[in-house]
């Protein structure tokens, strides 16, 4: 007996799906919320968010351990992060940037790839996707109610990077929340707006399915209080796909935020930065404190350590250090961290690990693609489609995304994102779940063994 297609958005337990703890899923729920809080949340480098991955890979363990599951998604996973592990070793020590930051890094990497193979492995159905994107809800409102304290009070959380006796100065206008920097706000806000599109399409609670619109609602205006501009692009272009999904936002409602943005002073103000930062692409001058040309001669640059490490990069966090210590060819009015993750990887990693990741990359897209071919006849909001769908937009958006803050692999709500986005690629490897009874259940419903016969004498 099939299951059906609506079966993929009732619970796990309705669904007849191997059991999780009740606990699980709560535990899974506050997790981005421990995300958000980073290091406000704990004692040095242990947060509680690096515990709370510590429980959910201990508990995804048991959980393979007991059903054994051959899921290709989870070794990838696996493997990609023991393959960051073995190239971060190799160039610490060919390269030997300081210590403490690269281990810091590279702990952080680990988190990273052990939290994506543990939702990976705890995935039921698309339930479990639902499960993480209301974890996502929480943690926006939470950050949003940060927000508007720095805009109410003009105060800054401690982890702010100006000091409180520079309150006074241009940058103290730009809001942070929990995060430190502007601009990995705006970074974690287009991460969020994507979840809240897929949080919304699987949502069978209505009275909270429009709280992932209702959230969406303020980060415009936050976003723009961040100053970054790339930020808010990404952001409409995610309401862009998030409007084609749907008929009445092909015809109304993209027609209707393009005239929203062009009558806004806010938005005429996007347009003409936007301008601004391309224009700085080929050498033209702006007031932008960082700008698109500045991206680019960090790629550059990253590309001229590369080379000189021999290809084997500068080591875990070694990016900042050697833009420092080192001359470089490319002028970038100061900044020294990478701005992007391509840049991060293939400087500090090797070039073995950039072209694993590209290649992981492209075959995330493919496999997105091929499923919104094989579902073609179903309904683009569907649970089959609808995360396949959106796993291609964040593989194709991910290199510009990774540019909104200065780093990526050390960031709790980027290893976050990862982990998402590797759970939406197990829902597409098989959307109904891996319907596996534990093994007592399957040894008290075998079958009878045959009898018998006995021999007739000839």
């Amino acid at each position: 007996m099939t299951a059906r297609i609506d079966d993929v958005t009732k619970p796990v337990r309705g669904a007849k799906q191997r059991p999780t703890p009740r606990w699980v899923g709560w535990f899974l729920i506050a997790t981005p919320s421990l995300a958000a809080a980073g290091p406000l949340w704990g004692a040095g480098s242990l947060s509680t968010f690096r515990v709370a991955v510590a429980v959910i890979f201990l508990t995804a363990a048991w959980d393979w351990w007991r059903f054994q599951d051959r899921s290709r998604t989870f070794f990838t996973m696996l493997g990609i992060g023991i393959a960051f592990q073995i190239s971060g070793v190799v160039s610490l020590a060919w390269s030997k940037p300081p210590s403490d930051a690269a281990w810091h890094e590279l702990l952080g990497v680990a988190l990273m790839f052990a939290l994506a193979a543990a939702l990976v492995q705890l995935y039921r159905t698309a339930e479990t996707v639902l499960t993480i994107a209301r974890g996502w809800l929480y943690m926006a409102v939470l950050v949003e109610v940060v927000n508007l304290w720095e805009l109410v009070t003009g105060s800054r959380l401690p982890n702010f990077y100006l000091a409180a006796d520079q309150r006074d100065t241009p940058g103290w206008s730009a809001i942070a929340g929990p995060f430190g920097a502007p601009s990995q706000l705006a970074a974690v806000f287009v991460m969020a707006a994507i979840v809240m599109a897929v949080g919304w399409s699987l949502e069978h609670d209505r009275r909270l399915r429009w709280a992932y619109v209702a959230v969406c609602v303020p980060m415009p205006y936050l976003l723009w209080r961040t100053s970054s501009t790339l930020g808010l692009t990404l952001f409409v272009i995610v309401v862009v796909c998030w409007l084609a999904v749907y008929s009445w936002g092909r015809r109304i409602g993209i027609a209707a935020l393009a005239v929203l943005v062009v009558a806004l002073p806010q938005g005429r103000s996007l347009l003409v930065a936007l301008g601004a930062q391309i224009g700085s692409l080929f050498g033209g001058a702006t007031e932008a404190p960082f700008t698109a040309g500045d991206a680019f001669n960090l790629l550059r640059d990253g590309a001229v350590l590369l080379a000189r490490s021999t290809w084997i990069g500068v080591g875990p966090a070694g990016f900042p250090y050697a833009m420092t210590t080192r001359s470089t060819p490319y002028f970038t009015h100061g900044v020294v961290a990478p701005h992007s993750a391509i840049v991060e990887i293939a400087s500090q990693y090797g070039v073995g690990m950039f072209v694993l990741v590209t290649l992981a990359g492209i075959g995330l897209a493919k496999w997105a693609i091929d499923r919104l071919r094989r579902t073609a006849r179903q309904p683009l909001r569907g649970a089959p489609r609808i995360v396949a769908m959106w796993t291609l937009v964040v593989a194709l958006m991910w290199p510009l995304l990774s540019m909104v803050a200065p780093t990526y692999l050390d960031q709790s709500v980027a290893a976050l994102f990862v982990a998402t986005v590797a759970m939406w690629a197990r829902h597409i490897e098989k959307p109904l779940g891996r319907r596996v009874r534990s093994p007592e259940t399957a040894l008290r419903n075998l079958p009878p063994a045959p009898t018998e016969q006995p021999k007739k004498d000839s």
